[in-house]
């Protein structure tokens, strides 16, 4: 009697402690972020920190950073479309979150000066893109966020090097990111998409506890290396027990030949065709206009190529691969997309280098107008200017 009453009393008092701790931590300023960008969000996996500012230097270059209180990198707008407004919905990675540049440089605010230019139409772009996301919540942050605003367009960015590996459940941790631990995932169950986590039960009690949340982060920050290092012996290791043996999981985006593609990596090219797919019959269903456009690494664009691929182990990379199955996909959906190589190519001076691989300002000038010809191109927006360029496959 004595041991089961001493056995409930440590039992509630667990209770009690962790219940005072909730409240505590719930109540508190105490900063458990993901990093200075990103806080964890339950639906997403992670936001930026909503409402947040900061200011930095980069490259020499002043950049003043801030997030609305939805937690994206935007001005606050209402869900409620004006009267004669129309919307573009941007989804995408840290090529769209863009904290390399002031908000007025990025693409999304030069599509929009773009897009109002002759005053005939009334646009609003709004940014929905998280630097690390991968396919699969760029297609929540749509559903969840995006359809609120009534978009009358969705312009969805793919970046092949990050996003086939951060779509694949059976690449998780080896992507080089400190997020797949957060990172919701789909798998394919008799035809159809369903949505999971790496971890389910840790999901769960992140989701509902914060005591976990807390503990579980700063357990990792104290046992976990960080993905992010070149020398890290520890993941060669990991990677040779998982199958990678030589070339970087990464670089496994630019192998053409799919006998020599592990079965994870063409699991993952599936799975982001399958939401891409997906993300377009939404937008389908309800009459809204999609467009794709597909970033490249950086060295894809510059003479650097030829020199990288060699020094890279087997199996031979193709450094067109990824744009070339992308534009079948989406040729095959009937959607248009632009092809960032493509455009590029003509202004490689101004747009490179990329700053902290990601766009320069320059970078985002040629994103914006290659994206605003390819709308007006296919008939979404309204008149082309003379001078303005076109990039685009349907």
């Amino acid at each position: 009697m004595t041991e089961r009453r001493n056995l409930l009393l440590l039992c509630c008092s667990l209770v009690v402690g962790v219940s005072l701790f909730e409240v505590v931590v719930r109540a508190s300023p105490f900063d458990y972020n993901l990093s200075p960008n990103w806080r964890y969000q339950p639906i997403l996996g992670w936001s930026q920190v909503p409402s947040a500012s900061y200011d930095f230097t980069l490259n020499g270059r002043a950049v003043h950073v801030s997030f609305n209180a939805l937690g994206f990198r935007d001005r606050e707008h209402q869900h409620r479309k004006p009267k004669g407004v129309k919307r573009v919905v941007v989804i995408g990675d840290s090529f769209c979150e863009a904290v390399q540049v002031n908000y007025e440089e990025t693409f999304q605010q030069q599509l929009e000066k773009l897009l109002n230019q002759d005053g005939s139409e009334h646009w609003e772009v709004i940014n929905l893109g998280v630097g690390d996301f991968g396919t699969a919540q760029e297609y929540i942050a749509l559903r969840e966020y995006g359809l609120a605003f009534d978009p009358d367009v969705v312009i969805q960015e793919v970046f092949p090097l990050n996003d086939i590996c951060n779509n694949a459940i059976g690449m998780y941790d080896m992507c080089r990111s400190n997020n797949d631990l957060y990172r919701p995932y789909f798998v394919e169950s008799h035809g159809q998409l369903q949505q999971t986590s790496s971890y389910p039960v840790a999901a769960y009690l992140r989701r509902h506890l914060v005591t976990y949340h807390v503990l579980e982060y700063w357990l990792l920050r104290l046992l976990s290396p960080n993905p992010q290092r070149p020398d890290d012996r520890g993941r060669a290791a990991y990677l040779r027990r998982n199958g990678f043996p030589t070339l970087d999981p990464l670089l496994f985006t630019y192998v053409a030949d799919s006998s020599q593609q592990p079965r994870v990596v063409a699991e993952g090219w599936h799975i982001t065709e399958r939401l891409l797919e997906e993300t377009v019959r939404m937008t389908r269903q309800r009459g809204i206009a999609y467009l794709a456009f597909v970033v490249p690494f950086e060295v894809q664009l510059g003479p650097k190529w030829e020199w990288f691929a060699s020094q890279q182990p087997p199996p031979r990379m193709d450094r067109y691969y990824p744009e070339r199955r992308l534009s079948l996909v989406f040729k095959r959906l009937g959607v248009p997309s632009v092809m960032l190589m493509d455009a590029f190519q003509p202004y490689s001076s101004e747009v490179l280098p990329y700053i902290d691989g990601h766009l320069s300002p320059a970078g985002h000038r040629r994103t914006a107008e290659a994206l605003y010809g390819t709308l007006v191109a296919s008939g979404i927006a309204g008149q082309q200017p003379r001078g303005t360029p076109v990039s685009h496959h349907s």
